[in-house]
């Protein structure tokens, strides 16, 4: 195992499109509700633009401006039903939806082989702003969740990425390590890294996709294959 990473006792991990593939569970999940329900809709534009609405709504809970997962669920889809013209029962889709997204519980690839091995030298958290009521059955279907300590859920608790509410809360259940001891692990900059970087623990942004962006992340990873392999610290 590389020094970098041998620096930390505890690795917090973002869970959706860090370690599970979010995109493809929605993806999965967002047709099949429409195909149940009987909604017309064309399947080449149809992903982003239900993704377009979730992202922004997201954003929205992360700054505050949305104060709750609740106002989410109902929000995505009545401006789904607005675009489609559908008629159907907006609270029925909801339900449906989020039932069929907590049984994809796919992982990205290499996922599991790199946290197995972590778990050998490292003590792991996950820590997700996801509703409990995808989080937990999608956790309890995966093999991965055997080697994490504890997993924080946002709505259990009643705080979100990036307050310091939540990392407050990790602390106590990792008995107040010292900060230099943990490292945030998150593709979110705002939630994951930002997060990570205001409650004053260093951050790596996985950023699979390679985006150019500006980012004060202590480390940046591309593969997660990198977790096992030595990374370089990101100028700052």
């Amino acid at each position: 195992m590389h020094n970098q990473i041998n620096n930390y006792k505890w690795l917090i991990f973002d869970a959706d499109n860090t370690l599970f593939d979010y995109d493809a569970a929605e993806k999965n999940a967002l047709l099949k509700t429409l195909d149940d329900a009987n909604i017309a809709y064309q399947r080449d534009t149809i992903i982003p633009i239900y993704h377009k609405i979730n992202h922004k709504l997201w954003m929205q809970f992360e700054t505050g401006e949305i104060k709750s997962q609740a106002e989410i669920k109902q929000k995505r889809t009545q401006q789904l039903f607005a675009i489609l013209n559908a008629k159907s029962d907006c609270d029925a889709f909801a339900n449906d939806y989020i039932i069929n997204l907590s049984n994809n519980a796919q992982l990205l690839k290499n996922a599991l082989m790199v946290i197995a091995k972590l778990a050998t030298t490292h003590k792991l958290i996950i820590m997700t702003n996801g509703m409990t009521s995808v989080q937990v059955p999608r956790f309890e279907r995966s093999p991965i969740i055997q080697y994490f300590q504890h997993i924080i859920i946002s709505e259990q608790i009643g705080y979100s990425k990036p307050s310091k509410q939540i990392f407050s809360h990790a602390f106590e259940l990792m008995n107040q390590p010292a900060k230099a001891e943990v490292l945030m692990i998150g593709d979110n900059l705002g939630s994951d890294v930002q997060g990570g970087i205001n409650y004053g623990i260093d951050t790596i942004w996985y950023n699979p996709h390679r985006k150019k962006v500006q980012h004060n992340a202590t480390y940046e990873v591309n593969d997660l294959l990198e977790f096992i392999k030595p990374f370089s610290r990101t100028p700052i």
